[in-house]
């Protein structure tokens, strides 16, 4: 019997020599059934020419698109055909025998609808993550501990069965970036699936660099209350609304870049800014 067909999509967007690390950590997988295609979000650097020196499919979307959307396009048209989808960034390098665990991993029990594997950070070798954990007024935090309770696989690297799309749909654009993935997670909980990870299965997942970590900060802040605001009550949504705004002033009075992105976020939350955000 042959092993489940997995669609590999690696999306990037000016990601340079990480994103060569990366496919070619892919090309050396050890899974026999796996199909590698690179999403292009629109690269300046000359690294969307990486892929065909590699012999690798490269689907160019000529326009940053960012997660959801470049995404939600490519799933929609290549779906067909794949058991599983397998969603990456270009920042990460993966161990040969990785894929195979995950799908692994997902075949022993059809209520699991994502799966993800232990991320460990480039530099110390730390773990990095091991799935998400959220709670109504918080901030999502990363599990340390493989085997700990989640409610989230990161979607930096996540393999989802592929009717979990056909049952749930797409992911959801107003997000754009940045806890998409916990929402769709969620709505695919009302259909009966789950999130898990496959503690033997590892990647090394480099740390963001200073701009996406601002501009991360923003989608962050604003989709977090995107999220507390469809499955909290108000309570919640005020508290997180309170945190947020005091890290913000805070953060403003002793000169942190960031804070003027958590601000932002809060301000288009307000008045009901969602999908990507044009930065000045």
């Amino acid at each position: 019997m042959p092993s489940p067909s997995v669609l590999v999509l690696v999306l990037t967007y000016n990601a340079g020599p990480p994103l060569e690390a990366c496919l070619t950590s892919l090309l050396r997988t050890t899974y026999p059934n796996a199909r590698i295609v690179v999403l292009d979000n629109g690269s300046t650097d000359g690294s969307d020419r990486i892929p065909d020196r590699l012999g690798i499919p490269v689907h160019r979307f000529g326009e940053n698109l960012l997660y959801c959307g470049a995404y939600n396009r490519a799933i929609r048209d290549m779906r067909a055909g794949a058991d599983f989808v397998l969603l990456s960034n270009p920042d990460i390098v993966v161990p040969p025998g990785t894929i195979g665990r995950m799908v692994g991993l997902a075949e022993s029990d059809p209520r699991i609808g994502f799966v993800g594997p232990v991320q460990r950070r480039t530099d110390t070798k730390g773990v990095r993550s091991a799935g998400v954990r959220w709670r109504c007024g918080r901030l999502p935090e990363h599990a340390l501990v493989p085997g700990e309770p989640i409610d989230a696989v990161e979607g930096a690297f996540v393999l989802i069965r592929r009717e979990v799309f056909d049952k749930v749909g797409l992911l959801d654009e107003a997000f754009a970036i940045n806890l998409e993935d916990i929402d769709f997670q969620l709505r695919a909980r009302q259909h009966g699936y789950r999130s898990a990870i496959a503690a033997d299965a590892e990647i090394l997942h480099e740390p963001p660099g200073t701009t996406r970590r601002l501009k991360g900060a923003y989608y962050q802040t604003r989709n977090a209350l995107i999220l507390t605001s469809r499955y909290c009550g108000s309570v919640p949504l005020i508290r997180l609304k309170v945190r947020l705004y005091l890290e913000g002033i805070s953060g403003k009075m002793l000169g942190r870049p960031r804070a003027t992105y958590v601000l932002e976020g809060l301000r288009d939350f307000r008045q009901g800014v969602a999908g990507i955000k044009k930065f000045s």
